[in-house]
């Protein structure tokens, strides 16, 4: 019985792989080859291996012979004439039928062989274009094995990824490393290195998948940045409290403002020279607008006065990075070390203009609400004032008193909308948003009274006066 189970363990093993992982080069490219960290570009057609699903139904019946023999082996365990309504079985015939399943399989197996082996001998034809010649290694549509699931081509634009950090399935992390540009490869990916047990539009689970694959282009690796090897030894200037900046080298291009759109190149360290982080490693810039609050406080105000081709370090200590909060490798309380370069300083006009920036309370004129609420009125409206049961649709950014961007509505692109009057948000809306005509923007100032008191809420703390940028538009 212990012998029989093994067997249909083997068995049910050797029915993981419809196809075995393969790589195939059909057409030669040219270059250096591609290795893991570099940004690249792909063209690409997948199909789902439609013979997978036979033998996940074939698994799905070796897991039920497997049952049937542990039932088998529980039986023996008795006296089989003291066990009612168990008679001896001959295990010879399943065993026999097992065999006869193998041969099955094998054959089975070796049909879809055959038929992949037939895909894969399309003649190489150098002068025929690439996009006929993609077509004409491609399994036929008449082929029922294959189904097309997603392509590229239809679209014009390649897929463009870095090699290496996890952002394709396993397959294609092994499959690509070694192309050249130019060169196009055919992958036969098993499950395992697919999406395994998961399922997508197109894909059911345990799917076996086919991908002709095409190298556009490849970045160049980038060097790394390098730990300095006496980081207290730098030429460390205070740019904040808490914040530490030294400037390698001084850029000549456009200023990082308020509104731009900027690429930087970084790499960061905690202070012992452990890396967490690098746009580097990723092989493309980082893209981030500046004052939209999406970069820790060291980096916004370390970003001022830098210009384009800059190269500047930042020493941030907890307070102006990410403080108590731990990540996967930055424990909390860590000061961290930056080397930043500035590649591009772009200003958006629409960006802008879709943005809260935090005010300049000193330059606004303030006009003094009820119970201690204070607003100004930065852009004027039209129309019928809110009043209390219209659902008012807002826009919104919150700050503490520090800067700190703590919520807005234009970060996560959605409207707020609430009942005036219902008690569904703090005071000092209340009384801030009642009266707005719509189109109108004001900055309110909300003591602690007005808003989250002495418990605070979040990242508010206790006893915090909050400033927000509102924006009513309407019921």
């Amino acid at each position: 019985m212990l012998k029989l189970k093994f067997f249909l363990v083997l068995l049910m093993c050797s029915a993981c792989f419809a196809i075995p992982f393969k790589v195939e080069t059909v057409k030669e490219g040219s270059g250096d080859p591609i290795k893991a960290g570099q940004l690249i570009r792909v063209h690409y057609k997948s199909y789902v291996y439609l013979d997978s699903a036979r033998i996940l139904a074939e698994k799905a019946r070796l897991a039920d012979s497997l049952r049937i023999a542990d039932s088998l082996r529980l039986a023996n365990d008795y006296n089989s004439d003291q066990v009612a309504g168990v008679t001896k079985v001959d295990t010879t015939a399943l065993v026999d039928k097992s065999a006869k399943n193998k041969k099955k399989k094998s054959k089975n197996k070796k049909e879809s062989k055959a038929a992949v082996d037939t895909v894969a001998q399309a003649p190489v034809a150098e002068p025929v274009a690439l996009a006929t010649y993609i077509d004409s290694i491609s399994p036929l549509p008449s082929d029922t094995r294959f189904r097309m699931f997603s392509e590229s081509y239809s679209g014009g634009e390649p897929l463009e990824f870095t090699l290496g950090m996890g952002l394709v399935i396993a397959g294609w992390e092994k499959g690509l490393v070694g192309m050249k540009p130019g060169e196009v490869r055919k992958l036969y990916v098993p499950y395992q290195m697919g999406y395994g047990e998961n399922s997508l539009e197109g894909v059911p689970e345990y799917s076996d998948l086919f991908f002709i694959v095409e190298l556009v282009s490849a970045d160049k690796p980038m060097e790394p940045d390098a730990f300095p090897k006496n980081v207290e030894g730098l030429k460390w200037r205070e740019a904040a409290k808490g914040l530490k900046v030294y400037d390698e080298k001084v850029g000549t291009g456009k200023p990082a403002m308020v509104g731009s759109v900027l690429k930087t190149h970084y790499t960061g360290w905690l202070l012992s020279g452990r890396k967490f982080g690098s746009s580097k490693d990723m092989g493309k810039p980082l893209s981030v607008v500046m004052g939209a609050g999406k970069m820790i406080k060291g980096w916004e105000v370390g970003l001022e006065g830098m210009r384009e081709g800059g190269v500047r370090w930042f020493r941030i200590s907890p307070a102006m990075g990410y403080g108590a909060t731990a990540y996967s490798m930055i424990p909390s309380n860590s000061t961290l070390i930056y080397r930043v370069e500035l590649v591009s300083s772009e200003v958006d006009d629409a960006v802008i203009a879709n943005m809260d920036f935090f005010p300049d309370t000193s330059t606004l004129t303030f006009e003094n609400g009820p119970e201690g609420l204070r607003y100004a009125v930065i852009k004027q409206g039209e129309g019928d004032p809110a009043q209390k049961g219209n659902v008012a649709k807002v826009h919104y950014t919150g700050w503490l008193t520090n800067g700190y961007k703590f919520d807005s509505s234009r970060d996560r692109g959605q409207v707020f909308g609430f009942t005036l009057g219902a008690g569904r948000v703090i005071r000092g809306w209340e009384l801030g948003v009642q009266g707005m005509l719509p189109g109108e923007k004001r900055i309110l100032v909300v003591p602690p009274g007005l808003g989250y008191g002495a418990r605070g809420a979040g990242p508010i703390p206790g006893g915090s006066t909050l400033i927000f940028a509102v924006e009513y538009l309407g019921e």
